[in-house]
């Protein structure tokens, strides 16, 4: 069957589906800062051909992702053809970050973050260190911008952290990320993972060798890795 892409009104983005008949798992696909939905149309399109049920929304940046991506998660719920149990979200880079915001706020069946960070100040220090000119530099002089210094505003850039409330995230969780991420390391993925492993949930944490920042190029290793870990968890 082919896939079908539907413009949605209400939640500015694209649906894509097979069918809407029965009970299948679905998703909400999240892109990356600066992305649209476009942008991450492969996954969309590769879960729905495997007979999920994805909706690409569009979001701004960190400040509207997590309200976008909850009503993303009710509009899912809405639709006869999904089954509640099976319901996660899957997101890249930015969307990585907000997946995990959002499954502290509604439960969840799974959450794949790609390259997300977690500890946003540990980020910004990061970042930070670049010379002017390049993107990390950019990226650090923005966030510092729009949220203050990260020593003397520690609890606002807590408060953007998914790792402040890692004890609320829900679902299954897997974080991917590249061996060569110089916009944002591993050792956030890998953070995470320890927090989560700490209290006993199901989690995994799979480093892809020589991939970069949200795994540009290793899409089909992504999928991949996303699949089996939902085919192993009999969501698919």
């Amino acid at each position: 069957m082919s896939v079908v892409k539907v413009k949605t009104q209400d939640i500015p983005g694209y649906l894509y589906y097979t069918s809407l008949a029965g009970r299948k798992p679905s998703a909400v696909v999240l892109h990356a800062f600066n992305q649209k939905p476009e942008d991450v149309e492969r996954y969309s399109r590769e879960f729905a051909a495997l007979g999920m049920i994805a909706l690409a929304p569009r979001y701004t940046d960190a400040s509207d992702g997590v309200s976008v991506a909850l009503r993303a998660l009710k509009k899912l719920k809405t639709l006869s053809g999904l089954d509640p149990e099976k319901l996660g979200l899957f997101g890249v880079s930015l969307g990585g970050t907000v997946s995990l915001l959002a499954s502290t706020q509604e439960r969840v069946r799974f959450v794949v973050s790609i390259g997300g960070w977690v500890d946003l100040a540990d980020l910004y220090k990061f970042l930070s260190k670049f010379p002017h000119g390049t993107p990390q530099k950019y990226i650090a002089d923005l966030v510092r911008s729009t949220l203050g210094d990260p020593e003397e505003n520690k609890e606002i850039y807590e408060l953007a952290s998914p790792i402040t409330y890692v004890d609320k995230v829900s679902g299954s969780v897997l974080l991917i990320h590249g061996s060569e991420d110089s916009m944002v390391p591993a050792s956030q993925s890998e953070a995470m993972y320890r927090k989560l492993r700490e209290l006993g949930r199901d989690v995994e944490y799979r480093v892809v060798e020589g991939g970069g920042h949200a795994l540009l190029g290793r899409e089909s290793v992504v999928i991949d890795l996303t699949l089996k870990f939902l085919k192993d968890r009999g969501i698919l």
